[in-house]
């Protein structure tokens, strides 16, 4: 009974926090998070492989993580959405079980695009606020999985970036 109640407890919880982001996202007062990727872009070396848009004491954070392949570094930003400042930075060394990161960003830098622009293409016809996006490389597709969340919820898409489509396989709500 305790460890039900503790699921319980853990879902609406994180449900709360997805409905805490809509209302704030909505007001118009923050950057868009891709306005912030490309201000990321242009200041630092690397490719964006993640974002995350999470509140923190009820304040908007976005949170990304570059990976640098000829540093093999990754290093990972925190942003305080309202202006911008950089609330923290962490760096690490690239490790085995982030070659399928990896290969999703060597995949985007042969597209051409940056993380900003694929997720541009990617968001054009979506509706609500993009919260999350990742570079992921499985069963030899490279894509790019993201969350966006409306009045409605959350829905996960994912985003094939050597094709610039939906993957409708992976397309679940």
């Amino acid at each position: 009974m305790a460890r039900w109640l503790v699921g319980l407890l853990l879902v609406s919880g994180s449900a709360l926090a997805g409905q805490g982001l809509y209302p704030l996202m909505s007001t118009g007062d923050y950057p868009s998070p891709i306005e912030m990727m490309q201000k990321l872009e242009l200041q630092h070396p690397g490719v964006i492989s993640e974002f995350e848009a999470e509140l923190d004491n009820g304040e908007l954070i976005y949170e990304f993580k570059m990976i640098d392949p000829q540093a093999k570094t990754i290093t990972e930003y925190e942003y305080r959405a309202i202006d911008g400042s950089l609330k923290e930075r962490d760096i690490g060394r690239l490790k085995n079980d982030d070659k399928d990161e990896l290969a999703g960003i060597m995949m985007l830098q042969q597209s051409g695009l940056t993380f900003s622009e694929m997720l541009t293409l990617v968001c054009k016809d979506s509706t609500g606020h993009l919260v999350k996006a990742e570079v992921d490389n499985d069963l030899g597709i490279s894509y790019i999985e993201l969350e966006m969340l409306d009045a409605e919820g959350k829905r996960k898409l994912a985003f094939d970036m050597e094709n610039k489509q939906l993957l409708p396989l992976l397309k679940w709500d």
